[in-house]
């Protein structure tokens, strides 16, 4: 714990705008990737009402986007000893990545849907 009476060193006014700066620089990339990730989460869903400054996403990009959206996905298998999935291609008898042994435990049933 630090001393009330102890004073703090003053940074330098050019290192404080240096950081500010950085950190302003980082926020407005932050904004730019969620902005991108808003506009082809419309596209996938459709929008309801699209505002008229916005600029629309190119329909090549929405047709890809609602492929997507249409094929179910299947979940990869998982290793039941570290919990990674394991590669595609045929199984082997044991993990790639941590050796469990897979004949150690019975196989699960998949899960079932839900309605």
């Amino acid at each position: 714990m630090r001393s009330p009476t102890r004073r703090q060193p003053s940074e330098a006014p050019e290192a404080v705008q240096a950081r500010l700066s950085a950190r302003i620089a980082a926020l407005e990339d932050r904004v730019r990737r969620l902005e991108a990730r808003l506009r082809l989460k419309v596209a996938v869903t459709g929008p309801s009402v699209e505002p008229a400054s916005e600029p629309s996403v190119a329909p090549a990009a929405r047709r890809t986007a609602q492929r997507a959206a249409e094929r179910p996905v299947r979940a990869r298998p998982r290793c039941p000893g570290c919990t990674l999935e394991l590669p595609r291609g045929r199984r082997g008898e044991s993990c790639v990545w941590c050796g469990f042994v897979f004949s150690a435990v019975t196989r699960r049933r998949p899960a079932r849907k839900k309605r």
